[in-house]
């Protein structure tokens, strides 16, 4: 099983939360919990490797940094970066099944992560908290069905695992639960007060404290 992990660059990130982070504080936010990602993702037993998936001349250095595959796709969309990094990891390394995670769910846990390899078989599907998104997404073969990521991609993966004969395992797990893309979203994250990266950096960069006092 193969992680893989898209990465668009940090330049331009997050812009929902335009309004209330600047732009280098986007761009900081969004390299620190990737590098709560990868982090955690190297430390897992049950991965035959990890592969970011960018075209970000950032991702050079990220990925000589914790040693990992890093493949440059050509792809309009997320689905297609997906998809294009499964059918490369099983053609040139022999991957029997790809785990998309994205970059930005700093919370989730090495536990998580060799659990939901664990108990996949062929297709497994793990939601935001809302079982709105898709946070996760294990497939053995790689591509063995359509990937939708569109934001709201939970539902739409089902029925396209379905339309491929085959009935998803749904997993849901709390660290893959939270994915930062709104304020409330980022406050949520404070408040775990957690010891990742992405929250060092809020605390650090006063992000944190001014939050704080718009509450």
């Amino acid at each position: 099983m193969w992680a893989i992990v898209p990465f668009k660059g940090s330049g331009g990130a997050k812009r929902r939360l335009a309004d209330h982070l600047s732009t280098i504080e986007r761009a900081n936010l969004v390299l620190a919990m990737l590098e709560d990602v990868l982090q955690t993702l190297t430390q897992v037993s049950n991965l035959d490797g990890i592969c970011l998936v960018s075209r970000s001349d950032e991702a050079v250095a990220i990925a000589r940094k914790h040693d990992i595959l890093l493949f440059s796709d050509d792809a309009n969309d997320l689905s297609g970066a997906v998809v294009q990094a499964g059918a490369y990891l099983a053609t040139h390394h022999h991957a029997r099944g790809t785990f998309f995670i994205p970059g930005d769910v700093p919370l989730i846990t090495v536990k998580e992560i060799e659990q939901a390899v664990l108990q996949h078989q062929s297709v497994t599907l793990i939601p935001d908290r809302n079982d709105i998104g898709t946070n996760g997404a294990l497939s053995s073969p790689p591509n063995a069905f359509e990937y939708l990521f569109d934001g709201k991609s939970f539902k739409p993966h089902r029925a396209a695992a379905q339309r491929a004969g085959v009935e998803a395992a749904v997993l849901r797990l709390p660290g893959f639960g939270l994915d930062i893309d709104t304020i409330d979203e980022l406050k949520e994250l404070l408040h775990t007060k957690s010891s990742t990266k992405s929250s060092i950096y809020l605390e650090e960069s006063g992000i944190a404290s001014r939050l704080t006092t718009t509450t």
